[in-house]
């Protein structure tokens, strides 16, 4: 309650934790809707109009995204053995596909802290989110190295306690595994759990269950400080930021367009600078993607946001908070990034 301000009753929908499916015809708000979720990890002013749109923090948005690199991240729980006898317990990729980059996004976000996961069909992998009874019939499961995410979600929950909202239009076989089901209609909410429930019962589907990896268990990894050294790749070591979405590392050209909460040129001029830093930090002591997460969270607690950059005593320049999870994203992008994985 902000100073000055009389005291009211807000009344509302709240999401709980769990498995949560948002749906609805085409343009009934069910994108707006996680849109505001996604967003809503941010405090807003008052006045602002959102200001009582409010999310977990720690709330992360997946999406498929070909093309972005990839350095051995352990997708089991979401795709094994690939072609060729490729080994997903340590994935690597210069061009992943829609569905590894997928697992790679939601993987990279467990692996320092997310909470749950915010999906939107319309930016997900198709086969990574579900196989339908007669695709399973026609391709046998033992040729098909993808298990859905249908049959991970509810593991996700009860292994790891990571909730997921889910935007779905066009697989009625998520009725089963949703806690709760939202429709959207006219931008309005609608809680229709009993009747989603009712229909799923009553339509079964024919569908077999899939099985992929202990999604309990991950392979932590551990980043190189030498990777993070944007003079390792160039003489002058240029870090530059290109708007909110690009940053020149050194010779790497991160492309950060996809990171849907990294909102505002100021935080990904943060997030440069924290990549500079963690390479210094890791050049003292080795530690795992989450304890470097961890130590730069506290410093921002402790010195704000200041502490990442160059130019200490001196005025910081424009630069914003970023979250852990687009500064790990960020990281997780560097084209010349090598790490060492735990063992299981």
């Amino acid at each position: 309650m902000w100073a000055g301000e009389r005291r009211q009753t807000i009344t509302g929908m709240g999401v709980p934790r769990g498995v949560t499916l948002i749906v609805g015809g085409g343009y009934h708000g069910k994108s707006t809707l996680l849109a505001g979720l996604e967003r809503g990890v941010y405090p807003h002013i008052p006045g602002d109009g959102r200001e009582y749109v409010v999310a977990d923090p720690d709330l992360v948005k997946i999406r498929s995204e070909d093309g972005r690199s990839v350095t051995a991240v352990d997708i089991r729980p979401f795709i094994g053995s690939l072609p060729s006898g490729r080994d997903t317990r340590s994935f690597s990729s210069d061009n992943a596909s829609g569905s590894t980059s997928q697992a790679a996004n939601i993987v990279e976000a467990l692996e320092v802290g997310a909470s749950g996961l915010l999906l939107d069909e319309d930016t997900c992998a198709t086969n990574f989110m579900v196989r339908d009874a007669r695709m399973q019939a026609l391709v046998a499961k033992e040729h098909e190295p993808i298990t859905p995410f249908l049959d991970q979600i509810e593991a996700l929950y009860r292994d790891r306690g990571v909730s997921t909202v889910l935007v779905m239009g066009g697989s009625g076989d998520y009725f089963e595994v949703a806690d709760v089901v939202v429709m959207m209609r006219d931008y309005q909410p609608v809680d229709v759990t009993a009747e989603a429930k009712r229909i799923a019962t009553e339509q079964q589907s024919t569908r077999q269950r899939e099985t992929g990896g202990d999604i309990g268990r991950l392979r932590e990894r551990g980043p190189d400080a030498g990777s993070l050294d944007p003079r390792a790749t160039s003489r002058k070591g240029k870090v530059r930021v290109r708007g909110a979405e690009q940053i020149q590392y050194g010779h790497s050209d991160l492309d950060l367009r996809y990171l849907e909460q990294l909102v505002d040129r100021s935080q990904t001029a943060a997030v440069a600078d924290a990549l500079e830093l963690l390479g210094k930090k890791l050049a003292k002591d080795s530690l795992t993607l989450r304890e470097l997460m961890d130590d730069l969270d506290a410093r921002f607690d402790r010195e704000g946001v200041e502490t990442v950059s160059p130019f200490q005593g001196q005025h910081p320049g424009n630069l914003a908070r970023p979250r852990r999870f687009e500064v790990a994203a960020a990281l997780n992008r560097l084209r010349v990034l090598r790490v060492t994985q735990k063992e299981d």
